[in-house]
């Protein structure tokens, strides 16, 4: 059987380093474990086509240089990555060793060299190597563009510093090899994908994060990276770039140096500097607008996993110092690559979504059906927090949807061909689901993005897959809390998702930003693992205050702590309907196996109890 092919974009000429360097990381993937794949290295001319094909779907991946040991930080690379936040994604690294060649037209000797073209970084690479010959340096586009253009041309008196692969691909002869003026010559590129692919746990990460501070008051920079430091987070790599303040939301308004596409030159001296003067400037400038130009957007590497809780709260607690903070990727360091795939199983991959994915802010139209309780709680925040909000209904709710500012509709399909909805959330019981997405008209659904938020998952998913046009984005949700627990807020409260299928991440991430901007821990999980999990925790949780309430249990004049924690867990599952609870049981096939051990359980206790005997001290029998 043949292997799959992948299509990767790099910048450059074919023979470029971008090349190698990307069919290399996919063999070290492969030798690692990772599927082999043959590559189909797609050429571009500039980073910018890069990104371009890859947003584009022209290929799967995007192979990119991001920093040198010698050269530094391939500043086009980062501004690029913010400008395209969410869109893209990074889901690996490998480090690429350069070994610098001289070529030349066949027959070349090399005392017939008077110049040499290259890219500007390998030119200075091989300052040494030049200096001792006497040669001329003429900059070029690309090493590998120009070993192409001697090669068209000609030009005898000319040899290109670039690959040796490069030589066999135009034609050209090796005059020597190993040029480059130290062997420490390394440089890291990013593999980029559309969507994000979230390492296991248990492999080493890193995690990059860009953010913007708010304010250039004294000290603003210490106290963001202290959000790490606080809890311990290592941080492997920081950088800054000038530019214009970032406008939340989409990835227009990105940093201001990528506008032209010009690259700056840092160092880690002059990033300090930045920094410094990001804490610590006062408005000395000539003018506002001088002054303005001058925000400063950081990029740092976390050596975590953003699946790990300490991560989650420095992101949190760094989203209230940086009102624009987002990751960028979470990937395996090192330069091991996971999730790797081929185009027959991109759409698959794109399903799998970070728990930290980037937030994208803005209004969103949101139509809710199942008005009762729950639905009534949830529009309540999400008008609050700015989005329009629609329900329908048969029960006549306007009343309540006035109250909180709601447009309500008696009929669904009204709602649906009049409101120009984002979203579609359906918050009927469980149920009653499958009867209220039956009565769904599927022509009205056509490319909206679906979300369930019951207590199961494995039901909804299924009913949603089977009953959906397939041009609608569906996702499965469940807020771990309701309007008694999150009456006074959702900070810290866990909600759960699944991206059972999601085309339009841009909408996507803009649905998460609704639950994110209210402080909620993301959890991102599949149906399956859910419902596992929920028959061990929330199955459990309902049974057991059902069978304490079949005591009829009173409080007493000697309550213990642990006596009043029984009575509030009885008050709290008896105020939820017996439907809910046989809804946990009957539509979750793992609380049957939970119920059969909590038999079982309680009766093995039962038999513990009445076969004790017990030490008796003698004295006692006697």
């Amino acid at each position: 059987m043949s292997m799959p092919t992948v299509k990767v974009a790099f910048q450059g000429e074919r023979g470029a380093y971008s090349e190698a360097s990307a069919r290399e990381m996919f063999a070290v993937a492969a030798e690692r474990g990772a599927a082999q794949m043959v590559v189909d290295a797609i050429p571009c001319a500039s980073f910018d086509d890069v990104f371009a094909a890859l947003i584009g779907r022209k290929v799967e991946y995007a192979a990119v240089p991001i920093e040198n040991t010698l050269g530094g930080s391939i500043h086009a690379n980062y501004d690029l990555l913010l400008r395209h936040h969410g869109a893209v994604h990074i889901v690996g690294e490998h480090s690429f060793r350069v070994r610098h060649a001289l070529l030349a037209p066949k027959g070349t000797n090399k005392a017939d060299i008077q110049r040499v073209m290259s890219h500007p970084q390998a030119l200075a690479q091989c300052d040494g190597f030049i200096r001792r010959n006497g040669w001329e340096r003429v900059p070029a586009y690309d090493t590998a563009g120009s070993a192409k253009m001697i090669a068209e041309e000609a030009l005898r008196s000319t040899a290109a510093i670039c690959s040796a692969s490069a030589a066999e691909l135009f034609g050209l002869d090796i005059l020597e090899s190993g040029i480059e003026d130290d062997a420490n010559n390394f440089t890291r590129f990013l593999l980029l994908s559309r969507s994000p692919a979230l390492p296991p746990k248990e492999v080493p990460c890193k995690t990059t994060v860009v953010f913007q501070p708010s304010t250039n008051e004294a000290g603003i920079l210490f106290k963001a990276l202290s959000v790490f430091a606080l809890r311990e987070i290592d941080l492997c790599k920081i950088e800054s770039r000038p530019g214009r303040r970032v406008v939340d939301g989409g990835g227009a308004g990105a940093n201001g140096a990528a506008a032209d596409g010009s690259v700056g030159q840092a160092d880690g001296a002059r990033a300090a500097k930045r920094a410094k003067a990001v804490a610590c400037r006062g408005g000395e400038s000539s003018g506002s607008s001088a002054a303005a130009s001058f925000e400063y957007t950081f990029y740092v590497d976390l050596l975590a996993h953003t699946s790990d809780g300490k991560v989650q709260n420095a992101l949190r607690h760094l989203g209230e110092i940086a009102p624009f903070a987002r990751v960028l990727g979470c990937f395996p360091a090192e330069g091991i690559l996971v999730a790797v795939t081929d185009e027959a199983r991109d759409a698959a991959r794109e399903q799998r979504v970070s728990a930290a994915a980037p937030k994208r802010s803005g209004a969103l139209r949101v139509g809710v059906i199942g008005f009762g309780n729950f639905g009534q709680f949830l529009a309540r925040w999400f008008v609050a927090a700015g989005h329009a909000l629609f329900a329908a209904s048969r029960t006549d709710y306007s009343d309540a949807a006035a109250r909180i500012g709601v447009t309500f509709f008696s009929d669904v399909s009204t709602m649906l061909s009049e409101s120009a909805l984002d979203v579609l959330v359906l918050a009927p019981s469980i149920i009653s689901f499958e009867h209220v997405l039956s009565a769904l008209p599927t022509q009205l659904l056509e490319g909206l993005l679906v979300v369930d938020v019951l207590s199961v998952k494995l039901l909804p998913k299924a009913a949603m897959l089977k009953a959906l046009p397939a041009s609608c984005d569906i996702v499965c949700s469940h807020p771990m809390f309701g309007p008694e627990s999150g009456k006074h807020g959702w900070r810290d409260l866990p909600f759960v998702y699944d991206a059972v299928r999601v085309r339009d991440r841009h909408r996507f991430c803009r649905f998460l930003a609704l639950w994110e901007e209210q402080g909620c821990k993301m959890t991102n999980l599949s149906c399956e693992e859910h419902d596992r999990l929920a028959a061990g925790s929330q199955f459990v949780t309902h049974l057991t205050g059902r069978v304490l309430g079949k005591l009829a249990l009173r409080s007493t004049p000697i309550n213990t702590r642990g006596f009043e924690s029984l009575l509030a867990l009885i008050d709290s599952t008896s105020a939820d309907s017996f439907d809910l609870f046989y809804a946990l049981y009957a539509h979750n096939p793992n609380s049957t196996e939970q119920l059969t051990m909590y038999a079982q359980a309680l009766e093995s206790l039962r038999a513990e109890l009445l076969a004790f005997k017990g030490d008796v001290p003698a004295a006692v029998t006697r």
